[in-house]
């Protein structure tokens, strides 16, 4: 999905992933929150695509009102066994919800190269932010209904990850949500993950019905405001209730 034109966008290889985002002399603030909404379209979600599509329209939308929203930025983002970035970072005044794609949904889980490569692109993105004098935290939402069953990296590998951001003064602060939907099964792993990896919380949004996904759209666009308001602060927002 092309949003704005390709010479506005820097690309980035980091490992075996890749990122894109907004070249920072096309940005006309002095800080910024960078979100990612990262997507489950394995197999076992097959049937829910036009909910799911739904959900990420709804976060765009919700945050297009919120009075801090030219601070925003976003970046979507589908996994499977795969990463694949539908767009990379850029401002939520030049996205455009009614492009979004419907995923196919197949493949596996590969949930910890997912998260790991997510908190790597929002590292990166912000070390090349900070180098020109750009104020930034951040905050990853990963979506899934299952537990990892593909992944090259390890709970360890995202966890040091995680911390690096804000050692190196890349980030002010950075929050990473686990959110698991139609995950009835592995809640007690999901939870292990977000503990050992040291993620911000795990939330149990229940059954893909049209209303929970709607009352997980309001929750992602509630927290992203909260930690764009927490800019300047120092830490990361509180966590919020589902």
């Amino acid at each position: 999905m092309k949003l704005i034109n390709d010479q506005d966008m820097i690309q980035q290889n980091v490992g075996n992933f890749a990122f894109s985002g907004i070249r920072p002399d096309k940005l006309g603030e002095s800080e910024y929150t960078i979100v990612s909404v990262i997507t489950d379209k394995t197999g076992s979600v097959s049937g829910f695509e036009d909910q799911l599509v739904e959900m990420k329209r709804t976060v765009i939308n919700a945050c297009k009102e919120d009075a801090r929203s030219e601070l925003l930025m976003l970046r979507n983002v589908w996994f499977n066994n795969s990463v694949d970035e539908e767009h990379g970072f850029i401002e939520l005044k030049d996205i455009d919800p009614a492009q979004f794609q419907k995923p196919k949904c197949t493949g596996s889980t590969a949930l910890y190269d997912a998260t790991y490569a997510s908190v790597v692109a929002s590292n990166e993105y912000a070390k090349a932010l900070t180098a020109k004098d750009f104020r930034v935290n951040a905050v990853v939402f990963v979506i899934t209904d299952g537990d990892d069953n593909d992944s090259s990296h390890t709970v360890a590998d995202v966890k040091a990850e995680l911390s690096r951001g804000v050692q190196q003064e890349y980030l002010e602060s950075i929050n990473v949500i686990l959110i698991g939907i139609n995950a009835q099964r592995y809640l007690s792993k999901l939870e292990k993950f977000k503990n050992d990896a040291g993620l911000s919380q795990f939330v149990d949004a229940g059954d893909a019905t049209s209303d929970n996904l709607a009352k997980l759209a309001n929750f992602v666009s509630r927290s992203i405001s909260s930690q764009s308001q927490a800019l300047g602060s120092g830490g990361p927002s509180q966590a919020l209730t589902f």
